[in-house]
């Protein structure tokens, strides 16, 4: 059996240089056309900023012999790269939804070590090379054979950047040890994202009173409060007071009582 690709990591710098001497090519005949929203850009900066993994970058790398020139073709990953290479040169602003500290500035406006980071970021890259377009295709035919269907919620955090989600996701992280410890949710639940589809009705209920539960009114709860989530400090501080005092009155009984 001959593996027809190699795992290697490559940062942010890396592939601003190879665009440099125009050896990156951004868009193959494989990509989809779809352009990201200015909320989904900012999320994933702030995701880089944090330091947390991203989903891999798929790369064709060709050597030509005769000029000695190397070409690198972006098969998927297209959006995620150019995103990071459009915001060092100053093309966009954190979002204060995604970041308290770093929302509003450009790249040129953070501190030099966090700058510095970000072109340290490494890629995780699976490195296609010389693969032919034919067997370009198999290979994603077979990724997306093993594909899950995704669930309701994990399909509005695809979608959705702004400010309801980045309430829901900030609360999910507090407490998802809490709920996976206390048997609310399991591990498996959880990835699945069913703890951050539940916060999200409660912080609905907050703002607009009990809600029939339904996928409909969850969807439009994440469209009409992506630009704006009105009390949202509140109704964060209030969640967590809740979870407070229901720690605090079941104690270790909470378990037996899910």
């Amino acid at each position: 059996m001959q593996q027809r690709f190699n795992t290697r990591n490559y940062s942010v710098r890396d592939f601003e240089e190879w665009r440099e001497r125009g050896e990156l090519v951004l868009a193959p005949k494989f990509q989809r056309r779809e352009v990201w929203s200015p909320k989904a850009r900012s999320y994933l900066i702030d995701t880089i900023v944090r330091g947390k993994p991203i989903p891999k970058i798929y790369m064709r790398q060709d050597i030509n012999p005769e000029t000695r020139r190397t070409t690198r073709e972006i098969v998927d990953g297209q959006q995620r790269l150019q995103t990071v290479l459009t915001f060092i040169k100053d093309g966009f602003k954190i979002s204060k939804a995604h970041h308290e500290d770093f929302g509003g500035e450009y790249f040129s406006g953070l501190d030099k070590g966090t700058q510095r980071d970000i072109l340290k970021y490494e890629f995780v890259v699976d490195l296609l090379q010389d693969m032919p377009d034919n067997e370009v295709y198999d290979l994603f035919a077979r990724i997306n054979t093993y594909a899950e269907k995704l669930k309701d919620q994990e399909l509005r955090n695809a979608k959705w950047f702004g400010e309801f989600k980045s309430s829901v996701y900030l609360l999910a992280k507090e407490f998802s040890t809490f709920f996976a410890t206390n048997g609310v949710f399991s591990s498996k639940q959880i990835l699945r994202m069913a703890e951050a589809e539940f916060i999200s009705e409660l912080l609905l209920a907050m703002q607009e009173g009990i809600r029939e539960r339904s996928k409909r009114v969850i969807d439009n709860c994440y469209k009409k409060y992506d630009d704006k989530f009105p009390n949202r400090r509140v109704h964060e501080k209030r969640f967590r007071e809740a979870m407070d005092v229901i720690g605090g009155i079941v104690g270790e009984d909470l378990p037996q009582l899910v």
